[in-house]
């Protein structure tokens, strides 16, 4: 048996604060510290899951040599930087999604990792759903001629991330799913629309991707729900091949617990019954634990796989622009023809 991956976490919002009381509860880990920028936050959570030790910089863990590896939950723009110092100091890093703000940061991180002797593995956790990743690995051996994702969220999520993109936080899930359904391959055209509130900012988004050999990807992620929906909001897949057509109702889960409201018991399939996590984060979190220990990374979470995503969202981040441009130039603009494309 190997022995315990001492861990840290550097960011404990909402998803931070999931790898932490995951990973408090996994025997492969041993979570030794909590870090925040705002100090308290860290502290009130290592209280009740009785970590001992907090910090507030990543310089701070770093310099007191506590852990052996780094789960890095905090804003898009940290992530590099933080990786970087702690590969540099001889620590493992799990990044959360998506791993920088830009392509070259990415590639820059890349580059960096491939001279360093530790693990950069990238938080894909949809690669590790339970019906997501047998998906996968069915599509690759049959194939597929067209795929469709949908993923709505609250109208709030524009306030607590009002410099996200539906394309960089929401849609990117879906986008490294049909890059692994893909096999890899590159699409030849990029597609993409967005829509704006009232206040300006972007709440809806729409992308097709098209490879040369006649496949198509198409993806709606939209943060319109009104009050009261589900916090997590609604989540599918729908694949159609040669001779089959499936569909994943991904989020919620397939269970309704009904009281004075509706309640979703096991939205995003997280959760720890018995004191013992299950689910995607937990799978996630025990590849990175065992990469820790040599085993490699799954495809879908390589730092190779993570700039070409980002490489994706780009492009269709850039054709959505244009559009807006567009329109705002030329007045009203309908939604593309299937035909117009933004090539690569």
């Amino acid at each position: 048996m190997n022995e315990p991956i001492k861990i840290a976490v550097m960011g404990v919002g909402a998803f931070g604060a999931l790898h932490a009381r995951t990973l408090a509860a996994l025997p492969e880990a041993r979570l030794v510290a909590l870090g925040n920028r705002t100090r308290l936050k860290a502290e009130n959570l290592a209280r009740e899951l009785g970590v001992p030790n907090v910090f507030s910089r990543v310089e701070e863990m770093i310099e007191r040599r506590i852990a052996d590896a780094l789960v890095i939950a905090t804003n898009t723009e940290t992530h590099v930087p933080y990786a970087k110092a702690a590969l540099s100091a001889g620590m493992h890093v799990l990044i959360e999604k998506p791993v920088a703000g830009s392509l070259a940061e990415v590639q820059d991180l890349e580059a960096f990792c491939r001279q360093s002797n530790y693990v950069a593995m990238a938080g894909h956790i949809c690669v590790f759903h339970s019906l997501v990743g047998p998906l996968i690995e069915r599509v690759q051996r049959e194939g597929f001629r067209s795929a469709h994702f949908v993923r709505h969220r609250p109208a709030g999520l524009v306030k607590l991330f009002p410099e996200e993109h539906p394309i960089t936080l929401t849609m990117v899930h879906d986008l490294y799913v049909a890059a692994q359904m893909a096999g890899g391959a590159e699409p030849e055209s990029f597609d993409a629309l967005d829509a704006l509130n009232s206040d300006g900012k972007a709440d809806h988004a729409w992308a097709t991707l098209r490879w040369s050999d006649g496949r198509v990807a198409t993806f709606h992620s939209h943060w319109i729900l009104p009050d009261g929906a589900p916090g997590d909001g609604f989540d599918w897949l729908e694949v159609f091949g040669q001779s089959y057509y499936t569909r994943v109702d991904t989020n919620p889960q397939n269970w309704t617990w009904t009281q004075d409201k509706i309640t979703w018991p096991i939205a995003l399939e997280i959760s720890i019954p018995h004191g013992r996590p299950t689910g995607m984060l937990a799978e996630e979190l025990r590849s990175f634990l065992a990469a820790c220990h040599g085993v490699p990374v799954p495809a879908g979470c390589r730092l190779q796989d993570a700039v070409q995503v980002q490489r994706w969202m780009e492009k269709l981040l850039k054709s959505a622009q244009s559009k807006r441009v567009a329109k705002s130039q030329h007045g009203d603009l309908t939604l593309p023809n299937v035909h117009e494309q933004t090539s690569h």
